[in-house]
């Protein structure tokens, strides 16, 4: 089994319902169908193998991307076994054989397809893994610089003197915003690569803005929350707080006056939309005002973390106009499976 484990490790499996993943496969199977007549070995000419070849493996090819994506919406779960590559693996060998040999009947010809269609499938499982374990550098580098520009030493500091300055007057504020900013430490040591559910996201954004709204005061810092998709949606781990965090700090407290955070979530068909509108004052206006000049670490690390996690189906955008600083986001919607799914799965 060992032995096994350690073969299995050079695939990967493809993530079918990524438009990115399905689209580097498709490119691969023209190439390769592309090759298929040069190494067959037969008189016909290119043309007409070329259409033999395109008789069975469009059809394969589209099976496999049908039971692909459906696998991986309904049953997330299965693709955190062990012996997954080897599960796909024979799940399309036997959609391949129904389709060559029953439905086609290319009996005749049957063993030489065969022998094709293992070896661009384990070819391109292990070209994906190559290109998996190519991005561990970066991934590491985005958690790490996600790590250190989670939470800013002001906020941490502000935060620990307001909570010292309320303990005797208003016990029951302290007490509320240490627990929030020990729950916010706490998720924001949590390991970087795990995911995280919309909801989650929200109620931690919610914890933030508390915390804010009893250092600086309610009428001060202001959110209006349109939460409409749904909470168990899966999302980056921290990806709401550090946006709000940046609209609070150039935002609000840099204007030195009351400001209003929109924060708008909503479903369309197959994906997640998200939406953090602030006040935004240009460093040319308002002689009062104190715009910090803060870098745009948190939207490239997280701009990072999404192409990694979801390749070329996520969106980020940010824009500045009429006062507002907006940050646009898009996800592909897909249910976080629940721990008791992994125990039983």
């Amino acid at each position: 089994m060992t032995i096994i484990r350690q073969i299995l490790s050079w695939f990967v499996v493809p993530d079918l319902r990524n438009f990115g993943t399905i689209s580097r496969l498709m490119l691969a199977c023209v190439t390769a169908l592309l090759l298929f007549p040069l190494v067959s070995g037969s008189s016909e000419s290119y043309l007409d193998q070329l259409y033999m070849h395109a008789a069975w493996v469009a059809p394969t090819l589209l099976a496999i991307l049908i039971k692909g994506y459906l696998f991986g919406i309904s049953m997330p779960h299965l693709y955190e076994s062990k012996y997954i590559v080897l599960i796909v693996h024979l799940s399309n060998l036997l959609l391949f054989t129904l389709i060559d040999y029953v439905l086609l009947g290319e009996r005749p010809n049957f063993w030489q397809h065969f022998f094709l269609f293992n070896i661009f499938s384990l070819s391109y499982m292990y070209i994906e893994a190559a290109r998996r374990y190519s991005l561990v550098p970066s991934l590491s580098e985005a958690r790490l610089s996600a790590l250190t520009a989670r939470i800013r030493p002001h906020f941490l500091f502000n935060s620990l003197n307001a909570a010292i300055s309320l303990i005797r007057l208003r016990p029951y504020d302290a007490e509320t915003l240490l627990e929030n900013l020990a729950n916010l430490f706490r998720a924001q040591l949590r390991d970087g690569s795990q995911s995280s559910t919309l909801g989650q996201e929200i109620e931690w954004a919610q914890e933030y803005i508390a915390i804010e709204q009893i250092r600086m005061g309610h009428t001060r810092v202001q959110v209006m929350w349109q939460h409409h998709a749904p909470d168990d949606a899966e999302t980056p781990h921290l990806l709401l707080q550090p946006l709000l965090e940046n609209a609070v700090f150039h935002g609000i407290e840099s204007t030195h006056r009351p400001g209003c955070i929109s924060v708008l979530t909503t479903r369309q068909k197959h994906w997640i939309y998200l939406r953090v509108e602030n006040p935004y004052v240009p460093t040319e206006s308002e002689e009062n005002a104190k715009p910090h000049k803060g870098n745009s670490m948190a939207l490239h690390n997280l701009r990072e973390r999404l192409s990694l996690m979801y390749d070329n189906d996520a969106q980020i955008k940010s824009r500045q106009f009429d006062g507002i600083f907006r940050v646009d986001i898009r996800l592909p919607y897909r249910k976080k499976s629940s721990d008791m799914k992994k125990l039983f799965g």
